[in-house]
């Protein structure tokens, strides 16, 4: 039971983060079309951007994505079901499966018609810049975190060394 409450607190906050990163995807593309349909007026754009308003529907849709994503990103990330891929192929199979599921969400929910291929080309470039910069967000994160870590940790060898000489004389 604790390993699967362990589990359940761990997605929720995976969910909770590609969730939050979904919506600002979206509100930038989104402030991002009303600039260019006001023709790069920046008040006017916010204006129409403000008006806009966002279907409870899609809102549903975008959580239940994040929580695939997230199970997506515990098989391929937690350690506990993949253990002896390298990390390119796993980041390329992830974004291959998110990728499909994206697709696929955009296709059965009619995100943009699906007879405009730029609209398509638009979502796969959209696609392509945010899981690259996720990606590095999330590696210059864990880079940082590992240098505190490794410092935390030599300080604490070099206090029990310097503690067991002590100790020693």
């Amino acid at each position: 039971m604790k390993k699967f409450l362990k589990l359940v607190m761990e997605l929720k906050s995976w969910i909770c983060l590609s969730f939050t990163a979904s919506i600002l995807i979206y509100l930038t593309v989104e402030f991002a079309l009303a600039w260019a349909e006001e023709g790069g007026r920046l008040a006017a754009a916010w204006a129409s951007f403000a008006g806009a308003r966002m279907r409870c529907t899609l809102i549903l849709q975008m959580f239940i994505l994040c929580a695939c994503i997230s199970l997506l990103q515990y098989v391929f990330f937690s350690g506990r079901a993949l253990k002896r891929l390298g990390y390119g192929l796993r980041m390329a199979l992830f974004a291959a499966l998110c990728f499909g599921l994206c697709l696929g969400f955009a296709a059965a929910f009619h995100w943009f018609p699906l007879e405009n291929p730029g609209a398509w080309l638009s979502f796969a470039a959209i696609f392509l810049i945010a899981y690259v910069g996720i990606s590095l967000g999330f590696e210059i994160y864990f880079r940082v975190m590992g240098k505190k870590y490794d410092e935390a940790l030599g300080r604490r060898r070099r206090l029990s060394n310097g503690e067991d000489s002590v100790n020693k004389t």
